[in-house]
């Protein structure tokens, strides 16, 4: 509107110029020549200069329109950080503990305090768990459907590779009146010739106790099984597939590998969950 109307004045402006240098023809061609005097009269010297016209205001309301402010381009957010918890091995020094995790498509091996990526750093592993410092913001990151702990503090491996050892002691009548248990193992060892002497004696039985069922896969947890195997970190459904690079699921097979992974000073597990493999190790130090 203002454009408009400032484009108008300036017509009309132009017009009555044009008027006022023709008045003296017009005049002439009718035959007055007094009325209008040939030459006006010369302008007093002393009038005092004009001040500049000040054109700030007028511009301000840019009737001509303004070049355009190029806009700066909004900061792009920085993509989600995609991580794939695969494997643990948990150390009673939780220094040389080993994470599994895939990493924007990278599978790679960490240890509490390696940098997993800009700003990811891996705090803490567990044995269903680690903890990633992103930006000063503590994430958990956890194996699919794994099941969460109501222990504050995650068992170390030790512990629970004698959790597994001890599933099901005194639970059954033939438990209670075993001979190995009346005498409650100590150290590892003493875990280690204890189920030993179970799997030789009676292998059925002791994968009933804790609740493993053979399947041409390996050997699956079944929905009932001791609460020594969730807190090894394993859960109903769960098939372990491998031991220590064996495949397993044959029981009279796999009752020669024992002695072997024994011998060997830690028990890595391959498990099946969802169709996913999770990595699990026990030290048997």
């Amino acid at each position: 509107m203002r454009l408009a109307h400032l484009r108008t004045a300036a017509i009309v402006l132009s017009i009555s110029s044009v008027a006022v240098a023709a008045a003296p023809v017009f005049w002439h061609l009718r035959g007055h020549h007094s009325v209008i005097p040939a030459r006006a009269p010369a302008a007093p010297s002393n009038v005092p200069d004009l001040p500049p016209l000040d054109l700030g205001q007028t511009l301000a309301f840019a009737p001509f329109g303004s070049a355009a402010v190029p806009e700066q381009p909004a900061p792009q957010a920085r993509p989600a950080l995609e991580m794939t918890l695969l494997g643990v091995i948990v150390r009673d020094d939780p220094a040389r503990s080993l994470a599994l995790i895939n990493v924007q498509g990278t599978e790679a091996n960490y240890r509490p305090g390696d940098q997993l990526a800009e700003d990811a750093v891996l705090d803490s592993i567990a044995s269903d768990r680690v903890t990633v410092d992103i930006s000063g913001t503590q994430h958990v990151l956890t194996f699919d459907g794994a099941e969460e702990s109501d222990e504050e503090r995650m068992p170390t491996g030790a512990e629970r590779l004698a959790a597994l050892m001890t599933s099901g002691q005194g639970d059954t009548i033939s438990e209670r009146v075993d001979a190995a248990a009346k005498a409650e193992p100590v150290t590892t060892q003493d875990y280690i010739d204890l189920w030993r002497d179970r799997i030789r004696a009676n292998p059925a039985q002791v994968l009933e106790t804790i609740g493993l069922v053979p399947t041409p896969n390996g050997y699956k947890i079944a929905e009932e099984h001791d609460t020594g195997v969730n807190r090894a970190g394993l859960q109903a459904g769960d098939v372990v597939t491998s031991v220590n690079g064996q495949s397993v699921g044959d029981v009279e097979k796999d009752r020669a590998l024992y002695d072997a992974v024994a011998a060997s000073g830690v028990a890595r597990i391959e498990v099946q969950r969802n169709g996913r493999t999770i990595v699990m190790s026990f030290p048997l130090e």
